[in-house]
């Protein structure tokens, strides 16, 4: 027996909605999640509640500015629940081995949106690192909006330097892969994550990097059209934390690539005065890439 010609026209037209919505909803989730990132109010950084209380003894927590061409970026490092990892990430701070550095990898796709660093000079260089660590996934600590993790190849003790920030929150990088193992957090922006999220807004495309560090060269396809740069990582004294957060806290993100208004010069100096020339801009002494 054969269904009515009207309610087959129905059922059909029902189910081309449903595909056309499904559609839609695929095409838009990129631009769904930029559009969360800038319009949904900065949170609180994640703190580790829900962990089990440290001994009274545990090694406190690290302090670490990273200063970018957006803005500055305040972590506070989990040295007690991550203690090879930190001890790595502190090791590569104090060398300057992050001054002058790119992130490199800038992606929304989807429930995925991370800023990632650490590797490459500006110009694509990449970097000889030292012996990669032991992967402390198992730590406890979740990749949450608001963290920082370190990246790995698919070999899962892989890590040596290069490092990626949560801008939402992933719970598959807390899952075992296929290789039985998860991403490490290692640590919490402290202060500063409006200019992780300024950054990650940013156009990529592809990139094609020397061949350098024993890898040849390579297109990297989501490297920001427009340099966002890691000018300089530094240690930050436990005693001047607070300080340094709420200096942090207080600075509002730069915008590195508009081109400033031009400024009127006066028709004539007063007769009075005597006029000096502008000193030059001092080249900067950070580690050339």
């Amino acid at each position: 027996m054969h269904a009515p010609i009207g309610f087959v026209a129905r059922r059909l037209r029902s189910t081309m909605q449903l595909l056309a919505g499904v559609t839609v909803l695929s095409l838009s989730a990129p631009e769904l999640c930029a559009q969360t990132l800038t319009n949904k109010p900065v949170p609180p950084a994640p703190t580790p509640a829900e962990l089990p209380p440290l001994p009274a003894d545990a090694a406190p927590p690290a302090f670490i500015l990273i200063t970018t061409n957006y803005g500055d970026v305040l972590l506070e490092l989990d040295a007690a629940r991550a203690p090879i990892t930190v001890q790595n990430f502190i090791a590569y701070a104090k060398s300057g081995f992050y001054d002058g550095t790119a992130f490199h990898r800038v992606m929304r796709m989807g429930p995925t949106a991370i800023v990632q660093g650490g590797g490459y000079a500006v110009d694509g260089t990449l970097k000889s690192t030292q012996p990669p660590i032991a992967n402390e996934w198992t730590n406890g600590l979740k990749n949450v909006r608001g963290t920082v993790s370190m990246a790995r190849l698919p070999d899962p003790n892989s890590a040596t330097s290069q490092f990626f920030f949560n801008l939402v929150d992933q719970p598959l990088y807390d899952i075992a892969d296929q290789r039985g193992s998860g991403y490490c957090v290692f640590g919490r922006v402290r202060a500063g994550l409006p200019v992780l999220d300024a950054i990650s807004m940013e156009k990529t495309g592809a990139h094609v990097t020397p061949a350098s560090a024993g890898a040849p060269a390579q297109s990297l396809p989501q490297w920001p059209v427009r340099p966002c740069t890691i000018e300089k990582v530094e240690v930050v004294p436990l005693v001047d934390a607070q300080i340094v957060t709420e200096r942090v806290k207080n600075t509002q993100v730069k915008d590195p690539h508009s081109t400033p208004a031009p400024t009127t010069a006066p028709t004539s100096a007063p007769a009075s005065s005597a006029t000096t020339a502008p000193s030059a801009p001092t080249p900067s002494k950070k580690a050339a890439p």
